[in-house]
């Protein structure tokens, strides 16, 4: 015959209460886990977004930078800033200007070219050289 419920023991067991403790505390560290993650990802995720931002800034200050350059090597750019600062510059005559050429070391000294001239030197190999 089953007994009374009032007759049983209400004691329960310390094992009983270890286990519902522990129960506990994994939820609680697994919910509190998935927070600091989410915590986490958020704020890697706005981090992010703060770089894309200043990436963008960059490159935009870097097409300007590279228009100005591009505006100041321009050379009626260079003539107007030269004519509007009143340097004095004015174009080097034909004969001031010096051509330099890349020879090879044991090549010799090529006659001063004329005008619109252009002299040209064969080139022969290095290893060539050193024999």
């Amino acid at each position: 015959m089953p007994r009374n419920r009032k007759k049983q023991n209400p004691h329960i067991g310390i094992g009983s209460w270890i286990g519902a403790a522990l129960f506990c505390l994994l939820l609680g560290g697994t919910a509190m886990g998935y927070v600091w993650q989410k915590s986490q990802i958020h704020k890697l995720g706005s981090e992010v977004r703060k770089k894309e931002v200043r990436l963008k800034l960059l490159h935009d200050d870097n097409e300007r930078w590279e228009q100005l350059r591009a505006e100041m090597r321009s050379t009626q750019k260079l003539y107007d800033r030269v004519r509007r600062l009143g340097l004095g510059l004015s174009m080097p005559q034909p004969e001031q200007v010096l051509r330099l050429s890349d020879l090879p070391l044991n090549a010799k000294e090529l006659k001063q070219s004329k005008l619109g001239e252009y002299q040209t030197v064969n080139n022969t190999p290095r290893s060539e050289l050193a024999r």
